[in-house]
């Protein structure tokens, strides 16, 4: 059965940020679910449970059709693929030798998913990628399609999905009060921008152990950087799931909303959680954003995406010339993944992790995930805002805080961090 859907204003936004102009430095906006182990893997298994996935599950076999507001998804008559990488041995705890994470999800011509097999011929540390464009899926949808290759894999019965219901239209069902208008008012946690690369890297810290309030003291310990900067305010983003609004909702799709918490140095955990509660209660995470310029969120569907795309890159350019942006950064937290659950076919997994998307207007965006021994820290940051060592800095006091809290000052040195073996 074939499906069509309208595309959502928030789905066209980020289709507008890819940029495929230079073939090694092209950029999309992508959600990247990483499994992280050992183990001789039943390849041909791995491909077969992967289609299969794609066959249940409608949401991984959209392409775009369509023009401006006639823009739609349907299917594009053929499933996801695994496709196998051979020979870079990646470590798996930056972008360093990993073109493959760079690689384009052109919407246009094919589906935007895709799993990469990274096998690790000399160090034995195998990776399996879900890649999704973020306009086809968010980071819950990903994980729900790594779930369904899992099941495949154990020739358990698979869920499908049920629902190809947008943002904009779960959000409208919980209020319609619009997101209000904010401005570029406050800096970078790590201070003004600096050259003109407006590229960006990221790299992941592990930390054994379990620990309390991560997000909250992940967000305090990003204003207390951003303090030795400036005295401006910080504004933290955080996505939330609508799937909460409706639980017989089964779909990969991208519906994610968000939260701005204005967080201090003096900001506890418990103000932190009673703010969002506060927040959660108003719907204010439900509330779509709204664009400058724009006179509704669904006007966008009427802007030509090359439109958008020069938008979008002129207000990359002002962020990097006056060093203002809208938030300080964004913080997703996947909370507990069951890791023994993603080890099937001959593949141990020994972490699950999640690689922050790119965009090219964003100060810092930061992934918090626990796993069953330890705490996966993910950090991206431009170019332009992590040079002399400043990314470095960044994430050794994000970890500080997650692993001290916020009672004591203890020197950077003495974190407990690790290179995952």
């Amino acid at each position: 059965m074939t499906f069509k859907r309208k595309l959502s204003p928030t789905e066209r936004f980020y289709i507008s940020c890819d940029d495929f102009n230079a073939e090694e430095t092209a950029t999309c906006v992508v959600n990247q679910m990483v499994l992280e182990g050992q183990g001789d893997i039943d390849i041909p298994a791995w491909q077969k449970a992967v289609t299969q996935a794609s066959e249940a599950l409608q949401g991984t076999r959209f392409r775009l059709s369509g023009k401006l507001g006639f823009s739609h998804w349907a299917d594009a008559g053929k499933t996801t693929q695994l496709d196998v990488i051979r020979g870079l041995n990646w470590d798996g705890m930056s972008d360093n030798a990993a073109p493959f994470l760079n690689r384009p999800l052109d919407v246009k011509t094919s589906t935007g998913c895709e799993v990469l097999l990274v096998l690790g011929e000399e160090s034995g540390k195998h990776h399996i990628i879900f890649r999704t464009h973020h306009a086809v899926m968010d980071g819950r949808g990903t994980k729900i399609f790594a779930d369904e290759v899992l099941r495949a894999l154990r020739q358990q019965s698979l869920h499908g999905d049920n629902s190809f219901v947008r943002d904009v239209d779960l959000a409208k069902s919980v209020t319609i009060v619009p997101g209000e208008k904010v401005n570029d008012t406050v800096t970078a946690p790590t201070g003004v921008p600096l050259g003109q690369d407006f590229g960006s890297s990221w790299q992941r810290r592990t930390l054994p152990g379990s620990y309390k309030q991560v997000l909250a003291n992940a967000g305090i310990s990003i204003a207390k950087l951003a303090n030795l900067y400036s005295d401006s305010a910080v504004r933290i983003q955080l996505p939330v799931d609508l799937r909460m609004h409706d639980t017989d909702i089964v779909s990969t799709g991208n519906l994610t909303g968000g939260l701005l918490m204005q967080v201090s140095p003096e900001t506890t955990t418990a103000s932190w959680a009673q703010q969002i509660k506060l927040k959660i209660a108003e719907n204010e995470h439900a509330r779509m954003p709204q664009f400058a310029g724009i006179p509704t969120l669904n006007a966008l569907n009427w802007v030509p995406l090359a439109w958008l795309k020069k938008f979008n890159d002129k207000l990359a350019l002002k962020r990097q010339e006056t060093g203002q942006y809208r938030t300080s950064g964004i913080i997703s937290n996947l909370g507990f993944l069951k890791v023994d659950e993603y080890s099937a076919a001959g593949f141990n997994c020994t972490s699950v992790f999640f690689i922050p998307p790119y965009f090219n207007t964003t100060a810092l965006f930061l992934v918090l995930a626990g796993n069953k021994d330890s705490v996966e820290v993910i950090l991206r940051i431009p170019h332009q805002l992590s040079s002399n060592g400043r990314a470095e800095h960044a994430l050794s006091q994000i970890c500080h805080g997650i692993c001290f809290g916020h009672e004591q000052n203890i020197n950077s040195d003495e974190l407990p961090l690790k290179q995952a073996s």
